[in-house]
């Protein structure tokens, strides 16, 4: 079982698409689980449609908005945000066809980002408490898009193992690369497990890691120092397809950082991405084999990904 063998139920979760700032009135072409889409913002908020008119297959976010509808750049057929077409204009005075409509899918905006689900949600949007807390700052990073899976992705940003030798030394120490064991807690749809960091250049301070890995794609993480300082992370993918995924990231601190401060850990952060890139592209098979004889596990260090794979393949058993 790979990772794209889950999809069909992956259709039924949320999944981030856009950041809201970059969804306008001008159409976006996005791409989820392999399926097109298009988004564009209407005085109701924001709409999905599958990226496809009905007419002669022209993607609908080559057109543009009047009023609130969406218009194919092609044959200027008119559509709702529901997907139905209310007006073919060569001819005005026909009725116009049942079939003419595309699918519209649940579309909502949270935490800064738009979400979407193809099919009938079975879990909520993962919770970002602190983007409701007073006190907090908030730095979005990316969209970074990466020529790797989805779920890769996600093994990756809770692998310790790695953080000494891709990381070395913003993250880990080459001379210390042993991990911390962690005791899972899981959940219908979340993983939850934490653990004890040891100071690095990016955290001087000694700081406990507290990981919620939401099913399919989405991680929270707070890193929380005994003086009470909170720096959390809210990171979550798009699937576009078996081998490409983008990732979001929103940093929220209860702390000031000056302006010099915040420039260089956004630098950082923007670093480690693109140290992680070079790995992630380069894994194969560009899948994750949610089989867990496919690849080799430790016992201790991969413990929180061979409990993701458990976790997905689930949705792969009928």
């Amino acid at each position: 079982m790979m990772e794209r063998s889950v999809w069909p139920a992956l259709r039924s979760y949320w999944h981030a698409v856009a950041f809201g700032r970059d969804v306008e009135e001008k159409p976006l072409a996005a791409r989820l689980l392999d399926e097109r889409i298009a988004l564009f913002r209407l005085p109701g908020g924001v709409v999905c449609l599958r990226d496809l008119c009905i007419h002669r297959g022209t993607p609908l976010s080559l057109g543009w908005i009047e009023d609130d509808r969406i218009i194919c750049a092609y044959h200027g057929w008119n559509y709702n945000r529901c997907g139905e077409c209310v007006r073919i204009p060569a001819v005005p005075n026909r009725p116009i066809p049942a079939r003419a409509r595309v699918p519209a899918y649940r579309c909502v905006e949270r935490h800064g980002l738009v979400w979407v689900c193809l099919g009938e949600p079975r879990a909520p949007i993962p919770e970002c408490p602190e983007l409701d807390e007073p006190g907090y700052s908030v730095d979005l990073m990316g969209p970074y898009m990466m020529k790797c899976s989805a779920a890769r992705h996600m093994e990756n940003f809770v692998d310790q193992a790695h953080f000494a030798w891709v990381h070395d030394p913003i993250l880990g120490d080459r001379a210390h690369p042993e991990t911390a064991d962690v005791e899972l807690e899981r959940r219908p749809d979340e993983l939850r497990y934490s653990f004890v960091d040891q100071p690095n250049p990016m955290h001087p301070m000694p700081h406990r890691r507290v990981y919620k890995m939401y099913r399919p794609f989405t991680i929270h993480q707070r890193k929380e120092r005994a003086d009470g300082e909170v720096e959390a992370s809210f990171f979550t993918l798009t699937a576009h397809s078996a081998k490409e995924s983008t990732s979001y990231l929103l940093v929220m601190r209860n702390f000031p950082l000056d302006p010099h401060e915040r420039a260089e850990r956004r630098a950082l952060d923007e670093k480690i991405t693109l140290q992680d890139q070079l790995i992630l592209e380069n894994q194969r098979p560009k899948e994750l084999p949610l089989d867990l004889s496919a690849e080799l596990h430790i016992k201790g260090p991969d413990a929180v990904a061979v409990e993701y794979r458990r976790m997905m393949a689930e949705l792969g058993v009928t």
